[in-house]
């Protein structure tokens, strides 16, 4: 969790500063490169730090390339209407997302099916436990939610208010700094408070995703990214609170030989979140701005709303679970 809110942090500035340096025309290209070398640094370690089986073992680890191809094509299908939303006007574009909960749902019975005879690449026998489940629905509902912002922001800050690349990172920065600081706090206190202290992270994002609205109502004086700086700092303390402790309950109870699967479907549940949640809260963000003949800070509130409605809904499936167990230590 602190390891996510430092590259948070990182990410905005560094990307701000490549875009300062190789100027608009070039910058944006120097992004890419990036992952070069830290792809390179991945497979030199993974060659020599990664375990490989034995000889002469049974090998149940096989790659599943079904699997990877029927989630992939399901996922694009479920995003393209949503990221060509401005791009592609013909309506048939609606009809990919019913096509795509089919192929997840051919994914889902080829797992199953995989699973009998192999390692699938996704074992759903892990959602039959609660701490799992819940714990997966508020990963994928809360990162379609927070990262969406970092997106609208940027676009609010440096097309619609004219702030340079680097002052848009630094913005970002409070969230980033709060998230990172609260997520080593909370990594220790979650065995202590459970769940409640999820709900509670997701409280705190919700009131300073308010502020943020607060301070940006009408035509803001004054320098937004300074006018910004305290309520974004509560919610990246929020965050903080949200994402590490989850991480911990979510993986609780999960057996240890199947704590890879776990994992690998929690990350991956967390990047469809993420990937939905920029795609439906941009298609909002450049509607509004379009029928608002270009008022960029009632585009940036308004898909700011839609953001945080879409991480009140995780507060609910953490209320939800909050209840529930609270209902089973009662009966005991």
């Amino acid at each position: 969790g602190a390891t996510i809110g430092i590259s948070t942090a990182v990410g905005p500035l560094l990307g701000g500063l490549l875009i300062q340096l190789g100027g608009e025309d070039h910058g944006w290209r120097w992004v890419f490169f990036v992952n070069v070398p830290v792809g390179v640094l991945a497979v030199l370690l993974g060659w020599r730090l990664l375990p490989t089986r034995a000889a002469g073992r049974l090998d149940r680890h096989r790659l599943d390339p079904l699997g990877v191809l029927l989630l992939g094509v399901g996922v694009t299908l479920l995003l393209l209407p949503l990221v060509q939303r401005e791009q592609w006007p013909s309506p048939w574009k609606w009809a990919l997302i019913p096509v795509g909960l089919v192929v997840l749902a051919g994914f889902g019975f080829w797992e199953h099916r995989y699973g009998r005879t192999r390692t699938p690449l996704f074992d759903l026998g892990l959602f039959r436990l609660r701490s799992y489940t819940i714990g997966a629905v508020i990963a994928l509902i809360y990162f379609g939610g927070f990262t969406a912002i970092f997106f609208i922001f940027t676009l609010y800050l440096q097309n619609g208010l004219g702030y340079r690349a680097l002052t848009a990172g630094l913005a970002i920065t409070p969230f980033a700094l709060g998230s990172a600081l609260a997520a080593a706090l909370g990594g220790r206190l979650v065995n202590r408070f459970g769940r409640p202290l999820v709900g509670i992270g997701l409280v705190m994002v919700l009131v300073g995703l308010g502020g943020v609205v607060f301070v940006l109502r009408g035509d803001p004086h004054g320098s937004v990214p300074l006018l910004t700086a305290l309520p974004l700092l509560l919610a990246g303390l929020g965050s903080g609170l949200v994402i590490t402790p989850n991480q911990t309950l979510t993986l609780s109870e999960v057996p240890v030989p199947q704590a890879g699967s776990a994992a690998g479907m929690l990350q991956t549940g967390q990047r469809i979140g993420s990937a939905a949640g920029i795609a439906a809260v941009g298609a909002l963000f450049f509607s509004s701005l379009a029928s608002t003949d270009g008022q960029w800070a009632a585009a940036f509130r308004h898909s700011l709303l839609l953001a945080m409605g879409i991480v009140a809904l995780a507060l609910v499936a953490a209320a939800t679970d909050i209840v529930l167990n609270h209902r089973a230590a009662h009966r005991r």
